[in-house]
């Protein structure tokens, strides 16, 4: 099963230490992050045998699931539908649309706007007019289901997300015509062990030609 993990390895690497504080046989690890957190996580210290990070993207072939390097790392664009991606913070809110985008994290894939860092201004759009595809690295099926957040348009024509087996597409998935992702999950069980890619279509350049998604997992 690729592991998923949110918090970015990146952030987490640096400025991080260890430190317990027993009592009897219970044992607390304390993390705590650059940005002065401290997490704490409760464990028998008669259970621990080692600790070790496991970075996301090494683990699923250097590809970003859920787009918080900032980059389209272990992605392949084509047209101009994902220029400015992927899209830093509520950027629906910020621009008043009444729909929050329910992003995870920082970074996601937003189609219609246009606010890749923190210096560009929130609220700021690209449309629906641009067109283009978004197709990950190959990777090989672990899990039982594929899940990911989804947005955006609402037609399985023009907006889609698939998933392409030998590079043929077996299972499709489209928004709800709204801004605000919901999670979509797909059963590839009978893909297991089988190379495969993920692949966001936006091929309309009218009302609601664009695409949302975020947050991939791969679950048991």
């Amino acid at each position: 099963m690729v592991k998923y993990r949110r918090m970015s390895v990146m952030v987490v690497l640096i400025g991080i230490f260890f430190f317990f504080t027993f009592t009897g046989a219970q044992a607390e690890v304390k993390i705590e992050l650059k940005d002065g957190k401290v997490i704490s996580v409760p464990v028998n210290k008669q259970d621990i045998l080692s600790i070790s990070f496991e970075d996301s993207l090494a683990t699923s072939g250097g590809i970003d699931w859920n787009f918080e390097t900032g980059n389209l790392e272990g992605w392949t664009k084509t047209g101009n539908a994902f220029n400015f991606q992927p899209t830093l913070g509520d950027n629906p809110t910020a621009r008043h649309r009444g729909q929050p985008s329910n992003h995870q994290g920082d970074y996601w894939i937003g189609g219609y706007e246009k606010r890749h860092s923190s210096s560009d201004p929130p609220g700021q759009i690209q449309g629906d007019g641009p067109q283009g595809t978004l197709t990950s690295q190959p990777f090989v099926i672990s899990s039982q289901y594929i899940s990911f957040l989804l947005g955006g348009g609402c037609d399985l024509n023009t907006e889609r997300v698939e998933l392409l087996i030998d590079g043929q597409p077996v299972l499709k998935a489209t928004g709800k015509c709204t801004e605000t992702m919901e999670r979509v999950r797909l059963n590839v069980f009978q893909f297991l062990g089988r190379s495969a890619q993920l692949r966001l279509i936006d091929a309309s350049g009218g009302g609601w030609g664009h695409i949302n998604f975020d947050d991939v997992r791969f679950e048991n």
